[in-house]
C-alpha cells in the first residue's frame, strides 16, 4: 500500500464518526433498562450481592449529555412511551418471577440471587460496551 493512502486513511478515520440519533437512541435504550433492572435487583432480596449502587436516574442524565437538542424532545417522548414503560415494568416482573419460578423448583434463594446476578452482569456488560460504542462513534 502507497504510504500516502495508508496516511489518508488513518486521517480520515475520525470522518467515520458522526451524529447518528437512531443508533445513538439504541444504545442509549439497552443502557437505561439495564440500569434500570440493576436499580430493581439492589432493592430485591438478591441487593447483598451487588457490590455497587445502579442509578437509573443518573444513566438518564448521562444519555441526555449525549442527545442534541432537537432528539433531546423525541427521546423524551419515546421514554414516556408505554412501550419503554412495559420494558421498565417487564424488569421488575423478570426478577420476581424468577425467584418464584426458582424456588418452586427447590433452588435455594442464594442461588437465584447468584444465577440472576450473573445473567444481568453479562447483559450489563453488553448494554456497557454498546452505549460506549454510539457515544464513541454516533454523538458527533
Amino acid at each position: 500500500m502507497p504510504l500516502f493512502i495508508f496516511f489518508s486513511l488513518i486521517g480520515s478515520s475520525s470522518s467515520f464518526a458522526e451524529y447518528n440519533s437512531l443508533k445513538l437512541g439504541q444504545g442509549a435504550g439497552g443502557f437505561l433498562i439495564i440500569n434500570h433492572l440493576y436499580e430493581r435487583l439492589n432493592k430485591s432480596v438478591c441487593s447483598y450481592a451487588i457490590n455497587r449502587s445502579y442509578s437509573y436516574d443518573e444513566a438518564l442524565d448521562e444519555v441526555f449529555l449525549y442527545l442534541n437538542t432537537n432528539d433531546k424532545k423525541a427521546f423524551k417522548d419515546f421514554l414516556d412511551s408505554r412501550k419503554f414503560k412495559n420494558d421498565l415494568v417487564e424488569n421488575s416482573l423478570i426478577i420476581n418471577e424468577f425467584l418464584l419460578n426458582g424456588k418452586k423448583d427447590g433452588l435455594d434463594e442464594k442461588t437465584l440471587c447468584g444465577m440472576l446476578i450473573s445473567f444481568a452482569s453479562i447483559s450489563y456488560e453488553k448494554a456497557q460496551n454498546q452505549w460506549d460504542y454510539a457515544k464513541e462513534h454516533y454523538s458527533k
